[in-house]
């Protein structure tokens, strides 16, 4: 949600992929997607609660993507 992630997620966006933000800070995060939402407005960015650092965590963001029924083509 800072630094290259955000602009690996801003790039992504303007080339149409719908993104999906594996993060921990979620205030942040949303903060980043507000911006990103106003240069693109078409983007879909999707912001989930991930800390690598805690397998529940993992277990816990596997779980919410499978959830929204999206493909996995790219993983940074």
């Amino acid at each position: 949600s800072s630094g290259i992630g955000a602009e690996t997620c801003r790039v992504l966006a303007l080339r149409g992929v719908h993104v999906v933000m594996g993060v921990r800070n979620l205030s942040t995060a949303s903060q980043v997607r507000e911006k990103i939402v106003g240069q693109v407005p078409t983007a879909k960015i999707e912001i989930l609660e991930l800390d690598l650092s805690s397998m529940s965590s993992v277990r816990r963001f596997v779980d919410n993507f499978d959830a929204l029924d999206l493909p996995l083509n790219i993983l940074v």
